[in-house]
């Protein structure tokens, strides 16, 4: 062939092969397998790990082995949002580090009855001491309930008080839990042993 069209043939195959020469085009498609391959490995890989863990939440939630993942998912949320209000409820109840006192209207008796706090260091006799105080300002306990942990103590009183002594009686009545308090500050809670947790609710009627 004379060279003429041996230059010729070259350039017709290079037209062929979308202007570039075979090498180019191997490379560049094996650049491109790669990277499918890549992309399909990196795809099976977050498949796995989503079936992973929604095996775990099925796993963890009762009989949720036949729910389908939307259903699974909306169960999950459901199941957080309730055990986080579980978590709020038990942050009231459980004692602070700091000495507190707190009266408010309410409670679940209705219109007379008015929910009191108190948070202060544990000591013995001190739910005595809570007794004589309601009782100071003609109040009756509804609902008591006392946790303890660690040394610290926090008890929810319900009280019921009369039409007459609930303006006033409030101010009364957390006056004489503030005395209550302070006596506790000053008796000997400070040396006191720490008592595992403990938790004490009743009713009175």
């Amino acid at each position: 062939m004379l060279p003429v069209e041996t230059g010729k043939a070259v350039r017709e195959a290079r037209m062929e092969n979308g202007g570039g020469d075979s090498t180019t085009l191997s490379t560049r498609t094996a650049a491109e397998v790669r990277a499918i391959r890549s992309h399909s490995e990196a795809e099976r890989r977050r498949r796995q790990r989503i079936n992973g863990h929604l095996a775990t939440l099925r796993s963890l939630l009762p009989a949720a082995t036949r729910l389908d993942k939307a259903a699974l998912l909306g169960e999950v949320v459901r199941q957080v949002r309730e055990l986080r209000g579980r978590v709020e409820e038990v942050a009231v109840v459980v004692p602070g580090e700091g000495d507190e006192v707190g009266v408010e209207e309410g409670g679940e008796s209705g219109g007379r009855v008015v929910r009191a706090w108190v948070c202060c260091a544990d000591r013995p006799g001190l739910m005595g001491e809570l007794s004589r105080a309601v009782r100071s300002v003609r109040a009756r306990a509804v609902r008591v309930e006392m946790v303890t942990v660690g040394g610290r103590t926090r008890s929810l009183l319900e009280l019921e008080v009369g039409e007459a002594e609930k303006g006033d009686g409030r101010s009364a009545l957390q006056a004489a839990l503030w005395a209550v308090l302070l006596t506790n500050r000053a008796g000997p809670g400070e040396n006191y042993c720490k008592r595992a947790r403990m938790s004490t609710r009743f009713n009175r009627t």
